[in-house]
């Protein structure tokens, strides 16, 4: 143990002397770099003292560590550190070196996650179920007989005289000639109730209606047009409750996938809120008892209302939008975007009627939907279940159309396609209207002698219904069509395969034409250079053949020889190469009775012999069982007589053995 703490102590020092072998110029340095060796000399002099006499081993072990430091030139004066031969040491510097592993571990880059977007989508569509049922349930309220009954007693007398004299007798319908004066009438008798504006205080929906009318002071956005609903209706009146819906945008964020993702992963529960909108400041207004002040009455008398009321006008045939907080009636498109020439504030906008019927109503009310409103719908989602998502939901409450309800859906279509040409030149991508040139993909391009409909910063543009499919030709032959002979391709496409570039001939549908297969002629069928027949669709079986979709069917013809070839059906990615899908076989049509007897008589003789294996097995099984049997018997006959004769027993506190 003193020899080891000796050879450490040794090795201490040793390390002191080589920081000491530092060439400085300074005078000082020299001066201390004289004393730590003379200390370090005398320190080497005093370990070697005390080191007793050692064996072989050990003194190997002295002379490597001689041989270690013999190299390193000793220091006598000052005079040597500053003297320039050859036996000086170059000046050397400092160097630092870190040892260890950098385990921390390095930081991925955020992005937006699947199940973000999921969320999202399941977010998105909450709102709109929530609102739709929410919506239909202030509707059955209104069409309650009490409610009706209710309404009617607001209206002033000569208000309901006069519409009920230009009541088709009989019928209760209004007169087309004085329909429009008397819905002015009732609207100027409307404005006279003058409700006043307080805050909720959580009451039911149907308890808050009535003591609103009661005390005429609205306490939610849904109290005047329910009102106003009601009042047309029992004036025989043809009106809807018109709702505005505002949802989470489709769009997820960087930082909104984080907070969901850590939500998740903390399992805390989450509800979403769809901020900076009014519906917000709406529902912030509807919590305390207190009455609103000036700013607040200005707000809810000028912001974008919730809910409204449409009423059919049979005069002009048209749909009128009447705002319930002014009693007035407005323009669709001023009403959704606050009397502003700004985007509808609402992505979805529904009105539903006297009979519970659903129709989504939002292209009448904004002025570019296919370019602007239309990307924070459902429809603008590139999965096409969320795409029809919505359509297949509302068909649930859609009633069956009426010659009207035809008109409305063909008057909002013309509006639509009359507001679609994009102002920017990245709304072209996603319009299903129209298109640039450069937004076609390389299986696509414009049809020859297509018309341009306009132009934007020079760029050409085209209407959607012009862009044309283009394919190779091995891509119409597997719908069934071929190049036509002497056709140019009309473009060029550059793919790369296996690091290889390659270009493709494209055609378009124009310079194709339907598959003529060559038929099947004294029994021989017609094969492609791989030896199969191409049925990517029935039309592209030889005349005078027969595809039999049997697996057994291929070596049953061998058997028969009968000519047939493999029919190829498709084509499927496996193991990173692309491969033909067989079904069955193609043979002559005149070989198919043949084929199919000696098909059904080798699946007959194998379906005797599955049965005979069968048998054979449970005979086997039931002898095995009772050769063991008898064994069995056997065994306890003539053990048994034994251990009668003898019997010895062995007596434990619990247990019994014989």
């Amino acid at each position: 143990m003193e020899d080891c703490g000796t050879l450490g102590d040794l090795a201490q020092q040793s390390e002191r002397a080589c920081d000491v072998m530092i060439i400085s110029d300074d005078d000082d340095d020299v001066q201390q770099a004289d004393v730590k060796q003379a200390d370090t000399t005398d320190s080497d002099d005093d370990v070697f003292e005390d080191v007793p006499g050692a064996d072989t081993a050990e003194d190997n072990d002295e002379d490597s560590d001689d041989d270690v430091f013999e190299d390193a030139p000793q220091v006598r004066n000052t005079e040597g550190f500053a003297d320039d031969s050859d036996d000086s040491m170059p000046e050397l510097g400092t160097i630092e070196v870190t040892a260890g592993d950098d385990t921390e571990p390095r930081k991925r880059r955020a992005v937006v996650t699947h199940r973000a977007r999921l969320v999202r989508r399941s977010h998105h569509k909450a709102h709109l179920i929530v609102h739709l049922l929410s919506t239909q349930l202030l509707n059955h309220i209104c069409t309650q007989p009490s409610t009706l009954a209710l309404c009617l007693s607001l209206i002033p007398v000569y208000v309901v005289d006069r519409i009920q004299q230009h009541l088709v007798p009989n019928r209760r319908e209004i007169r087309r000639d004085w329909a429009s004066a008397d819905l002015h009438y009732f609207l100027s008798s409307f404005q006279a109730l003058k409700f006043k504006h307080k805050r909720g205080r959580g009451l039911d929906v149907e308890q808050g209606f009535w003591e609103f009318v009661e005390t005429r002071v609205a306490t939610r956005a849904w109290h005047e047009p329910m009102l106003l609903v009601g009042m047309l209706r029992v004036l025989a009146f043809d009106a809807r409750l018109c709702v505005g819906i505002r949802t989470p945008e489709l769009k997820v964020t960087v930082k909104e996938s984080v907070e969901i993702e850590r939500m998740y992963k903390s399992d805390v529960s989450w509800t979403g809120q769809v901020q900076g909108t009014d519906i917000c400041r709406a529902e912030e207004l509807n919590n305390g008892p207190t009455e609103l002040n000036k700013d607040d009455q200005k707000w809810w008398r000028d912001s974008v209302p919730q809910y409204w009321c449409e009423v059919f006008d049979q005069v002009s045939e048209q749909w009128l939008t009447i705002n319930a907080h002014t009693g007035t009636i407005e323009r669709p498109t001023q009403l959704a975007s606050g009397g502003k020439r700004g985007p509808c504030a609402f992505p979805y906008i529904l009105g539903i009627d006297s009979s519970g019927s659903v129709v989504d109503i939002t292209r009448r009310y904004t002025r570019d939907f296919v370019n602007n409103t239309r990307k924070r719908r459902l429809e603008s989602s590139r999965n096409v279940q969320d795409s029809v998502w919505w359509a297949e939901w509302i068909k649930r409450w859609e009633r069956e159309h009426t010659e009207r309800d035809i008109h409305e859906a063909a008057e909002m279509a013309r509006r639509t396609e009359r507001n679609t040409m994009p102002r920017n030149i990245k709304d072209f991508a996603s319009n299903p209207y129209y298109v640039l040139l450069r937004n076609l993909t390389q299986h696509e391009m414009v049809a020859p002698n297509s018309p341009v409909v306009g132009t934007i910063r020079g760029e050409c543009v085209y209407l959607r219904t012009h862009v044309q499919k283009v394919c190779s030709r091995m891509a119409w032959r597997r719908t069934g069509r071929t190049v036509k002979d002497q056709e140019q391709p009309i473009k060029h496409t550059t793919t790369m395969r296996k690091g290889v570039e390659c270009v493709s001939e494209m055609y378009g549908l124009w310079q194709t034409q339907v598959v003529c297969p060559e038929p099947v002629v004294h029994g021989q069928v017609p094969r492609n250079e791989y030896g199969n027949v191409d049925l990517f669709v029935p039309e592209m079986l030889p005349h005078g053949g027969t595809h039999v979709r049997d697996p057994g069917a291929r070596s049953m013809c061998k058997e028969l020889d009968i000519d047939c070839a493999d029919a190829v059906v498709g084509f499927e990615f496996r193991r990173g190469a692309t491969v033909p899908v067989l079904d069955g076989v193609v043979i002559a049509t005149e070989s198919r009775d043949m084929l199919l007897d000696a098909l059904r008589e080798e699946r007959r003789i194998a379906i005797v012999a599955a049965r005979a294996a069968a048998e054979t097995r449970a005979v086997q099984r039931w002898r095995r069982l009772l050769i063991a049997l008898r064994v069995r018997a056997e065994i306890d006959s003539t053990f048994a007589s034994r251990s009668s004769r003898s019997t010895t027993t062995f007596t434990t506190p619990n247990t019994t053995f014989y």
